[in-house]
């Protein structure tokens, strides 16, 4: 026989490997499916191992989804990624419900740019590990996808928005615990924001020219949450940050006439809609003696909610 044959690296489970064709190259091919025979043992007792089983296996849809883009979504890769009776399928389908209303027969949701956006396939979603967006493991996943959203958001449409959608509440909580969750979020986003603060948008949230900035962007998150139960328009069944680029409104709002015509029709809606009456602290932005801080978290009540950040660089 051989030598090659009869060499202990050609030896598996106590049988000799036949001798190749070609003498030559009789030990390189079977060297070779010996280190073969050596990876699937490797990979047999991954599987085996069901710690290491997840290893071997393709990436889940979702998975390979949120690899790209931030992790952002479109409402297509949510309905093609999750089941209707996933948590984050449950909550997309309530948001859909919420802003599509009319078509329900409901009443009509008061932000029906909101509406336009989502049937235009304007939004973009990211859906968060906790019910509160300000957990380190959930800023890892707004500022990417933040950051991802804001520069692709001028491609997507005049009705745009980012939807933060957080996970389900395991206990009860109030409107005040959801907005302190909210402002820690904003705070954990500026700690990690890349760039500075503009500096042609005051650091202080009491002024009227103040608004939330991001990667040198200003925008326009507000909070929407479980507990609110007058102010429906407020009313989500997770908590929610829908966030504006700053620019969306700006469009909206350019002329004297176009404000008047946007926040006339919404203003409407929202006495139709909540069942207290239009919080005073909707007013229009650089209007002297306001703050826009106070539009991001309403109370269901008509009292100011109270930011607990007076410059979010301190």
């Amino acid at each position: 026989m051989d030598a090659d044959a009869m060499d202990p690296e050609n030896r598996i489970s106590g049988h000799y490997d036949p001798v190749a064709t070609n003498p030559g190259k009789s030990k390189s091919d079977v060297a070779g499916l010996w280190n073969f025979l050596r990876l699937m043992r490797k990979n047999v007792s991954c599987i085996l191992d069901k710690n290491n089983a997840e290893q071997l296996l393709p990436a889940p849809a979702e998975q390979t989804v949120k690899e790209k883009d931030g992790g952002l979504l479109s409402k297509e890769q949510i309905e093609t990624s999750y089941d209707a009776d996933s948590w984050q399928g449950l909550a997309y389908q309530d948001f859909k419900t919420a802003i599509m209303a009319r078509e329900s027969g409901l009443k009509t949701f008061p932000c029906i740019y909101a509406t336009m956006g989502y049937r235009a396939d304007e939004h973009r979603y990211v859906f968060l590990k906790s019910d509160n967006p300000a957990e380190p493991q959930n800023i890892r996943l707004i500022a990417p996808a933040l950051r991802s959203y804001l520069s692709m958001s001028p491609t997507l449409g005049p009705n745009t928005s980012l939807v933060i959608i957080c996970a389900p509440s395991e206990k009860e909580k109030t409107v005040e615990e959801y907005n302190d969750s909210f402002w820690d979020m904003l705070r954990g986003l500026r700690i990690t924001d890349p760039k500075p603060w503009p500096k042609d948008v005051p650091e202080s949230v009491d002024s009227e020219k103040w608004t939330f900035c991001y990667n040198g962007e200003p925008v326009f998150p507000v909070m929407l949450t479980p507990a609110h139960m007058q102010r429906w328009s407020r009313h989500m069944s997770v908590p929610i940050i829908a966030l504006q680029p700053k620019w969306v409104l700006d469009k909206l709002l350019s002329t004297p006439e176009k404000r008047e015509a946007a926040t006339g029709k919404v203003r409407k809606l929202l006495k139709e809609y909540d069942q207290i009456d239009i919080s005073p602290d909707l007013t229009s932005y650089g209007q002297p003696g306001t703050s826009e801080a106070r539009q991001l978290c309403l109370l269901d009540e008509n009292e100011t909610a109270s930011c607990p950040y007076s410059n979010f660089d301190r």
